[in-house]
């Protein structure tokens, strides 16, 4: 699955809504802005399952072995998530 920051600059992803089946999960993020992003990704609980680092220009894989439930995935620049730069993540 893949996911993309905004390119002209937004604090914005282009989905807030990904699905994947339980097990090896990976998370293509482009990042084509000028503004350093991630993603991260948290369980229900506030657990820290993993991240990619903050780069810009290119695309990065982040992959993790995640149990069936609902994370969040989210850039940890400061201030980026407050702004809207989050959606959810359900496995299944």
């Amino acid at each position: 699955m893949s996911v993309a920051a905004n390119p002209e600059g937004q604090l914005k992803y282009d989905t807030t809504s990904l699905s994947a089946k339980a097990g090896k999960v990976s998370i293509d993020f482009t990042n084509m802005s000028s503004i350093a992003h991630n993603v991260s990704v948290e369980s229900s609980g506030g657990t820290l399952e993993g991240a990619t680092p903050t780069f810009d220009g290119g695309t990065k894989t982040l992959s993790l072995d995640l149990k069936p439930g609902t994370y969040k995935f989210f850039c940890s620049v400061p201030g980026h998530r407050m702004a809207g730069m989050e959606g959810t993540l359900t496995v299944k």
